[in-house]
């Protein structure tokens, strides 16, 4: 008996070492699987350019990547256990429009859009859950994608399709309005010099002559802003300075100004000579409607400051003209259909709606872009940026 124990100790020692030995080896090529894919997670998430977090219910980041720690000027180790909105729009709140808690009521990915959270830009997020094998949500993946651009491009041509679309009916109804206009206009002038001054319906057909001068003028704004994009190929275009051009619009807008000092007009050309070969006509058009409306924008007086600049963009100078007025301002909700033909915050009878749009229309006509800033009560600033034919000075800065 103790001889065949003996055996089993010996046939039994043989069978043991080498199992022990291999879960050993299988456990560390285990472990260094898991960190290679550990490794090449980080190193994935790093390479995106747009801010990705993996955050709980409770706002808080629980992983985040190297585009996300740039945001917010910290290390990736710093993030982890921050709230999200706070690393990245530098909120004390959760951010308008967040879908985080119904991400958490939902397995399936959606996406939302933040705006005005990190200064004007505008963000496309995706969200997706993560859900453990007992299909609870354990956390949300948000990726952060910039579409600030995207949607400035979208909207640009969106302006352009509703002001070609605009301009041809607006140009067949002024000129089917025209004729019967003229006519009205005509008798009503016969009757204002054959009717006596005394008579009882002279102020009445008075009226009719001052519509009927009204009507003209809308018709004849109408035939402007179908025509913009229809420009004369045969005219000759002479090389001037834009300078020149928006000083005239200064001399005849001032005209505008009711109360002598009321309104103080302050120019600024930090380059005095910046040449464009466009339509001379068109440019003291530009200025003089925003001139004019900056100075309707200060019923009780204020400052309207006019400045250009030139950039230089793929080695191609730029000039970039601000009209800057202390008035009322735009709220928010309009800034984004002021270029929009018949859009008036004015008065009934004080104005068609077609200025900016026929001012818009002109400025992408020139190869150029125009854009709006506004607060309410403290002021608004109009951009109108045109390529330039060349132009003379020190100042040229490069374009960011």
């Amino acid at each position: 008996m103790a001889a065949t124990k003996q055996v089993n100790k010996k046939n039994s020692k043989p069978t043991l070492k080498p199992v022990k030995a291999a879960k050993t080896q299988d456990n560390s090529e285990l472990l260094e699987f898991v960190e290679n894919l550990k490794r090449q997670w980080v190193s994935t998430i790093d390479a995106l350019v747009d801010p990705l977090m993996i955050v709980n219910s409770n706002y808080e980041i629980q992983k985040s990547n190297m585009a996300l720690a740039r945001i917010a000027d910290k290390e990736v180790k710093s993030i982890v256990g921050k709230k999200c909105y706070e690393m990245f729009g530098g909120r004390s709140s959760p951010c308008p429009n967040c879908q985080l808690n119904k991400s958490f009521k939902s397995s399936e990915s959606s996406s939302f859009d933040l705006e005005n959270v990190r200064g004007d830009r505008f963000f496309e997020v995706a969200s997706q859950p993560l859900v453990d094998t007992d299909g609870t949500i354990t956390g949300v993946v948000h990726v952060y994608r910039d579409r600030t651009e995207a949607k400035k491009m979208q909207e640009k041509l969106s302006q352009q399709d509703k002001l070609a679309s605009i301009g041809l009916l607006a140009g067949g109804i002024a000129h089917e309005i025209n004729n019967p206009l003229g006519g009205i206009l005509i008798f009503s002038q016969m009757l204002l010099r054959e009717i006596p001054k005394d008579s009882p319906h002279y102020e009445d057909v008075f009226e009719i002559e001052a519509a009927t001068q009204r009507c003209k003028a809308i018709v004849e704004s109408l035939l402007n802003f179908a025509r913009q994009n229809q420009p004369d190929s045969k005219k000759k275009l002479d090389e001037f300075n834009i300078a020149d051009a928006i000083k005239t619009a200064v001399r005849f807008g001032k005209v505008a100004i009711k109360k002598s000092g009321s309104i103080n007009v302050i120019e600024k050309f930090k380059e005095p000579e910046q040449f464009v070969k466009v339509d001379r006509n068109k440019v003291i058009q530009i200025f003089l409607n925003l001139i004019q409306n900056g100075i309707q924008a200060m019923p009780d007086g204020g400052t309207l400051t006019i400045k250009s600049k030139t950039v230089t963009r793929s080695a191609v100078p730029w000039g970039i003209f601000t009209v800057e007025d202390t008035g009322i301002g735009i709220p928010a909700e309009h800034l984004t259909k002021i270029f929009d033909p018949f859009f008036t915050t004015k008065d009934p009878g004080e104005g068609t709606g077609l200025g900016l749009a026929l001012v818009y229309g002109i400025v992408q006509d020139m190869g150029g872009t125009m854009s709006v800033e506004s607060t309410v009560n403290v002021g608004s600033r109009f951009i109108v940026e045109l390529p330039l034919s060349r132009s003379v000075g020190k100042n040229k800065q490069k374009a960011s």
